[in-house]
């Protein structure tokens, strides 16, 4: 199993221990670009794709319900059904 696999599958069933570092990687891995923004969240874009936006939190886990978007919204169930 890849590093990649691995960390989809952390996506899929530990939701409720995905930092922003495991956010940036996954997103990286698919092609997101990070737009430089001063604020509170990190923006990615890819051309085609929907710009996704992702808080920077002081604690050291994201909500959950921000990683259920992201799973919905990336089709990361597709990557573990591929194998």
């Amino acid at each position: 199993m890849s590093a990649f696999q691995k960390l989809v599958q952390k996506f899929l069933f530990e939701q409720n221990r995905i930092s922003v570092a495991d956010v940036v990687r996954l997103l990286v891995t698919l092609g997101y670009k990070e737009k430089k923004n001063p604020g509170s969240h990190r923006v990615f874009h890819k051309k085609g794709s929907p710009v996704i936006p992702i808080p920077t939190i002081s604690g050291r886990y994201l909500k959950k319900k921000y990683i259920t978007l992201l799973v919905k919204n990336l089709e990361l169930e597709r990557y573990v059904e591929e194998g």
